[in-house]
Formats: C-alpha cells, sequence, structure tokens
C-alpha cells in the first residue's frame, strides 16, 4: 500500500502540478513532435525513481518499475494528444492509475491470485449493500424522476432560458450522491444545508417571477431527487442494523 500511495502521489505531482500548461497545449497540438511530451515523461520517470528509493526498493526493480511508468505515461498521453473531452480526461487518469495499481502489485510478497482471493474473501454484505445503493441513486433514479415528470415535461415548451444539455441530469447526479453520502456516514447537518442551498435558488426564481411553470417543475423534480435518496439511505440504514 505504501508504495502505490507513493506513486499515486507522485503522479498527481507530476501531472497537476508539475506540468505547465504550455505542455499541455504543446503535446495536443504536435504529439509525438512536442518536446513537452518528453519533458513530461522524464519528469515522471524522476518522481518514479525518487517515491522508490525513499519506499526501500531494491535498484534493479525499482529503475524497472520506473522505466514501466514512464513508458506507459508517454504512450498514454500521445495517444490522448488532441482528445479534449472529459472521457478521454477521465480514460487517461484511469491507464495512468491502472499502470500503478499493476506496479504496485508486482512489489507483494504475495502471488497475484492469492491477493485477488484476499480481496474477494473482504468483500461482506455491507460493502455490497452500499454498491447496490450508489448504483440505484444514479441511472435507475433518473428514469423514474424522468417518467413521473414525463407529464409536466409538455408543459415547457416555450419557457424561457436555454438549457445545458446534460447539466440537469449530473446536477441530480451529484445531489443524490451527496445525499446519499450524508445518510450513510449519519450527517443530517450536511444534508440540511444540501437541501437549504438548492432551495434558496429556487425559491429566488419562484420570488421573482421569472418563469413559475420551470422553476415548480425543477422544485418538483429536486424534490424527488432528494426523496430516492433519503428512501434508499433509510433503506440501506435499516437493513444493515
Amino acid at each position: 500500500m505504501t508504495i502505490f500511495l507513493l506513486l499515486l502521489a507522485a503522479h498527481f505531482i507530476g501531472d497537476f502540478y508539475l506540468q505547465p500548461d504550455k505542455w499541455i497545449r504543446c503535446r495536443h497540438q504536435h504529439g509525438l513532435k512536442s518536446p513537452a511530451l518528453y519533458f513530461h515523461a522524464g519528469v515522471h520517470c524522476v518522481l518514479a525513481v525518487v517515491v522508490l528509493y525513499i519506499a526501500d526498493v531494491g535498484l534493479d526493480n525499482g529503475l524497472m518499475a520506473a522505466a514501466v511508468i514512464t513508458v506507459s505515461h508517454f504512450l498514454i498521453d500521445w495517444i490522448k494528444a488532441g482528445k479534449y473531452s472529459p472521457l478521454a480526461f477521465a480514460l487517461d487518469q484511469l491507464a495512468h492509475v491502472a499502470v500503478i495499481i499493476l506496479v504496485s502489485l508486482a512489489f507483494l510478497p504475495l502471488p497475484l491470485w492469492e491477493v485477488l482471493q484476499q480481496c474477494l474473501t473482504n468483500i461482506n454484505d455491507d460493502s455490497l449493500l452500499y454498491i447496490v445503493a450508489y448504483l440505484i441513486i444514479f441511472k435507475p433514479a433518473s428514469i423514474v424522476i424522468a417518467q413521473l415528470l414525463a407529464q409536466y415535461t409538455s408543459q415547457l415548451q416555450g419557457a424561457d432560458g436555454d438549457s445545458l444539455g446534460n447539466a440537469g441530469k449530473w446536477i441530480g447526479y451529484v445531489e443524490r450522491l451527496l445525499a446519499l453520502s450524508f445518510i450513510l456516514v449519519d450527517e443530517y447537518t450536511g444534508l440540511g444545508f444540501l437541501v437549504a442551498t438548492k432551495t434558496v435558488f429556487r425559491v429566488g426564481d419562484l420570488s421573482r417571477q421569472r418563469d413559475m411553470r420551470l422553476t415548480e417543475y425543477m422544485m418538483l423534480g429536486t424534490l424527488m431527487s432528494f426523496a430516492v435518496a433519503l428512501i434508499v439511505g433509510w433503506v440501506v440504514v435499516a437493513v444493515r442494523h
């Protein structure tokens, strides 16, 4: 775990603190011809060597691990060059972290199959219950709420204000994620703050009479969203106890 955390810290330092914006632009514009691509990989090489030295890894194994991290980071960033979407960014980071995990596993005293067996053994009913709860509050909850609001959607045709596309869906995801998390850790104060913050904006819209139909529609969706998170959270707490 120590090696993994050190390598992960080195990755975030190299990717987000020691990489100037001009390097990022250069990598995206020129790909393999970009000097920044090589400089950036070199930074990660140095960081990997330093943290593996701190972790007291042997010279040969340390250099091999640093080489794997450096080469893989170079290739992943080269593949990502020219792609600016959030999905590309997420996949890029997941690929880097996956390499770090594999390198870290190579230093474990146990064979990989035994490590996996221990991980599976440590998965209990509570863990599975949490996983199912979080799976429910995202896409399934969005579909249910959309169906419940469908009868009002047609009434909003021609309403003022431009939509941000999927922004409403992601707002719902985040508010249900936070609400369920607050419930599971028994922090209802945070849940109250979340509800109050969301309500202040909606009540402000109502008081200004900007668009009564749209605001009521959004308030209804918000209440349904919180209701789903509350019900799922209460069910999890009840089953857990």
